[in-house]
């Protein structure tokens, strides 16, 4: 009996190392067939990242020059006057219907830039009851504004240059007369010749009436 135990436990031992010994040899190469396939994995991902990392993204930096701002500085007649200059020359009294009044007023750009300008007209009445200002409405929608971009005046009428505002009606307030920008470069001067002129047909209610005038000259870097 004690023969057949220790035979039975030699025989035992012997299946259980073959069981072992087969099983060693199934996990082994199923372990080193997946390590196999993951090194061959890695091994494409790394080759895809390397070959394709440049196609996918690049740099490049651009550097300017130097911002800068100038100033725009507008002033009015030879004297560089500056904000308000005395356009004395473009006075006029007892004017009859179909009369003109001219003058020269250049305008000068001794800034740091060119700059455009426009041009408005900023009309109020007298002030005083001598020229019976009720009128005064009346009377500016008779006056006729004509500006021209060079030429010259005798005082009454412009003559040559190019015309940049032509029969423009005054009105008791603001009044747009150069409407489209004008160049002026940097120290250089723009002379313009003002002409104005009570209209032929002005009515009787427009008599015996006065108005104050200005132009007021909005300049902006070019």
């Amino acid at each position: 009996m004690i023969r057949q135990k220790q035979m039975s436990s030699s025989n035992e031992t012997h299946d259980r190392e073959r069981s072992g010994s087969r099983l060693r040899g199934r996990l082994g190469d199923t372990g080193w067939t997946r390590a196999r396939a993951i090194a061959s994995l890695g091994m494409v991902f790394g080759l895809g990242a390397v070959g394709t990392m440049a196609a996918w993204s690049d740099t490049a930096t651009a550097t300017t020059g130097m911002f800068s701002t100038a100033a725009v500085d507008v002033r009015m007649d030879l004297h560089g006057d500056r904000p308000t200059h005395q356009f004395a020359s473009l006075a006029k009294l007892n004017l009859a219907k179909g009369a003109t009044v001219a003058g020269m007023l250049p305008v000068n750009n001794i800034g740091g830039s060119d700059f455009d300008y426009t041009m408005k007209a900023v009309s109020a009445d007298s002030g005083t009851a001598t020229y019976g200002d009720a009128n005064a409405g009346t009377f500016a929608q008779n006056l006729r504004v004509n500006v021209y971009r060079g030429g010259s005046s005798n005082g009454t009428v412009c003559s040559g240059g190019t015309a940049i505002a032509t029969g423009k009606a005054l009105t008791l307030g603001t009044t747009d007369i150069i409407t489209t920008n004008q160049r002026v470069n940097k120290n250089t001067t723009d002379n313009l010749c003002f002409q104005i002129t009570l209209d032929s047909n002005a009515p009787n209610s427009a008599r015996m009436s006065a108005l104050s005038v200005k132009f007021n000259f909005a300049a902006t870097q070019a």
